[in-house]
């Protein structure tokens, strides 16, 4: 699912039916997913939740209608949806600092909360990107499947020692894992594929002894010394192999080994 164009879409739809009911479930229904994904995907990519948003962009409206109209307050009240006059004027005043009487009385420059474009919302995710950028090394192609028989503390290690991100998506009745994945990226830009899946496959299983993954970084040696800065010693030094390229390996919590090449 392509997440920066749908919330886009979403977005757009808003806007043109600001006026309407907007119930979440039919928002979710319109892009073909579960209101848990659409609320979740929703507030990452836009840094509020959709009922903030509506919310948000229904007082900047009636901001504009307080003070640019002659209507009545509670017709404007009930133009954004709100019920009563009293439920209006609270919202009003805790997004303006004002109630809508003095605003208008006063001509008071008001709070606005604008429309929200995807992509350059992305730009300000800086928050979500602080720890990836910390790590000063990137994965560019993987794909393994790794096995596990404790699902949690293995995903534990891949976000302590690797600083990598990750879920368990499936649990046996008496709540073990049984698959999940863990990401080279943090799992909000997974979600929106703008980028191919650096990840690794997890499944319920006896560990592999051997190499299970080989897989192309960019900071093979920052990775090393990010390793070794969060107490795991079982890495090997950078080597510079006869074809020119650099690796190391690493023997996971579950005695597998990961092998990284630059």
């Amino acid at each position: 699912m392509d997440w920066m164009t749908n919330i886009q879409q979403t977005i757009n739809f808003i806007e043109v039916n600001i006026r309407e009911d907007l119930e979440i479930g039919m928002l979710a229904d319109k892009i073909f997913t579960s209101q848990f994904y659409f609320q979740k995907m929703f507030t990452v990519v836009c840094d509020c939740t959709v009922s903030e948003y509506i919310k948000n962009r229904r007082m900047t409206l009636a901001g504009y209608d307080v003070i640019d109209t002659n209507m009545n307050i509670l017709d404007i009240a009930v133009k954004y949806r709100y019920e009563s006059n009293e439920s209006f004027t609270r919202a009003f005043t805790r997004f303006h600092g004002v109630t809508p009487s003095d605003a208008r009385r006063n001509h008071t420059n008001l709070n606005t909360f604008s429309p929200i474009s995807v992509k350059l919302n992305l730009s300000g995710g800086k928050a979500i990107m602080s720890d990836f950028s910390e790590r000063g090394y990137v994965v560019k192609e993987t794909g393994a499947v790794y096995y596990t028989n404790d699902m949690d503390n293995t995903l534990n290690w891949f976000k302590e020692m690797l600083g990598w991100y990750g879920q368990i998506e499936a649990r046996e009745e008496n709540g073990g894992g049984t698959y999940g994945c863990v990401n080279n990226i943090p799992i909000e830009i997974e979600a929106l594929h703008i980028a191919p899946f650096t990840g690794i496959h997890m499944f319920k299983g006896e560990p592999l002894q051997i190499m299970v993954g080989f897989m192309l970084i960019q900071g093979v040696e920052q990775l090393y010394r990010f390793v070794k800065r969060n107490g795991w010693n079982q890495i090997t030094d950078v080597k510079t192999e006869p074809w020119g390229g650099k690796t190391c390996s690493v023997t996971t919590i579950d005695g597998s080994v990961l092998t990284f090449f630059e």
